[in-house]
């Protein structure tokens, strides 16, 4: 009984640190562009290719997989990027009046993690610099060099 339980730990164990959490954020730029932040866990192997794409309405809008070609709607309206734990979708010219589901994708083992939310353009919060500071952790950042900055101060 006590080889089960220690296997089922283990089995546990991996199976929730295999597991990536991802965070979907949206706002709208001064020049009426969409920039979507998709947070996600880095696998714990650093050698894993990362490949970030998002899709709306079974449609392409873009990726970082060159070899992808995205639909014709977006292209040459969409860039995506990826750094260290994030993913960011720029789309130009962002004029939807409906709301729209878009969903985030991150492959970085066999089977992509994904995760969506509903873009409504009038309920968009305008983007801020505060608002990139906290999609990069520069804020975090920001937090701790705050106090030891201070104390020299005085």
């Amino acid at each position: 009984m006590v080889y089960y339980t220690a296997f089922a730990t283990f089995f546990l164990l991996g199976v929730a640190s295999a597991q990536t959490s991802l965070q979907l954020s949206s706002c709208l730029t001064k020049d009426q562009n969409l920039d979507m932040y998709c947070k996600f866990t880095p696998a714990s192997d650093p050698k894993l290719q990362k490949t970030c794409y998002y899709m709306t309405e079974n449609k392409l809008v873009g990726s970082t997989n060159m070899s992808t070609i995205p639909d014709s709607t977006f292209k040459n309206r969409a860039t995506v990027s990826i750094a260290e734990n994030m993913c960011k979708l720029n789309l130009k010219g962002f004029s939807d009046d409906q709301p729209k589901n878009y969903t985030c994708f991150i492959k970085q083992t066999a089977t992509p993690m994904s995760v969506s939310a509903v873009v409504d353009k009038s309920k968009l919060q305008t983007c801020s610099a505060w608002g990139v500071m906290q999609h990069s952790g520069a804020a975090l950042l920001l937090a701790f060099l705050t106090f030891p900055l201070l104390s020299e101060l005085l």
